[in-house]
């Protein structure tokens, strides 16, 4: 009688063993396979890169790095931040944007760099842009809306050249992409826009 509860005993513990040694299995193969789902949908995310627009006629080379575009310039302050990001959605370090524009009565300075200027992403592919708000101008027969003229690109890889234009602007035509329009907010006096560039980054192939 002893010997067959001692067996009954052993049965249950192999029993008990077995159950528990497969359902830790189980949970470690659906972990694994949950992790390597949400791996392969990272490295499967795709951003569609930033339109393009026309560079224009106002485009001047040897623009200096600045904090602030717009300091000492009479007009309405103007901060847009964002990241430039790869067609991964992975966010671009040291991706330079080379900005230039009119200012608050639509006139570009042509001979300095009075709002002219470059920025630097940081580690997390963020930039901040300090300006002011451009004016509308005419130009020959029609009023371009106020707008914002980038390349934006990463050392030795190829360069964005865009326009960023404002949501609500009465000039805005189909001639200007959707896609660059921003939403603007006004934050105790000053307007404040977010944009994210997407461009072409060929290292990201090498990753």
């Amino acid at each position: 009688m002893k010997n067959n509860n001692f067996l009954i005993i052993i049965g249950l513990v192999a029993i008990i063993s077995f159950t528990i040694t497969f359902y830790s299995i189980t949970a470690f193969a659906q972990s694994t396979n949950q992790t390597s789902t949400l791996q392969s949908h990272q490295q499967n995310s795709f951003c569609k890169l930033t339109e393009s627009d026309m560079l224009g006629p106002f485009y001047k080379e040897g623009a200096p790095f600045k904090q602030r575009l717009g300091e000492g310039v009479e007009g309405e302050r103007l901060i847009i931040t964002g990241k430039v990001m790869d067609t991964r959605c992975q966010p671009i370090k040291d991706a330079i944007l080379d900005v230039w524009q009119a200012n608050s009565t639509g006139e570009y300075d042509n001979n300095g760099f009075t709002l002219r200027g470059k920025v630097q992403t940081n580690n997390n592919g963020t930039y901040i842009i300090d300006t002011i708000v451009p004016k509308e101008y005419a130009a020959g027969d029609i009023n371009r809306p106020s707008h914002i003229h980038l390349k934006v690109g990463a050392p030795n890889q190829p360069t964005l050249t865009t326009q960023l234009y404002f949501e609500g602007d009465p000039y805005l035509t189909d001639m200007e992409d959707k896609s660059l329009v921003m939403k603007v907010i006004d934050e105790n006096g000053t307007k404040k826009a977010n944009f994210d560039f997407v461009i072409e980054h060929y290292n990201q192939y090498e990753k």
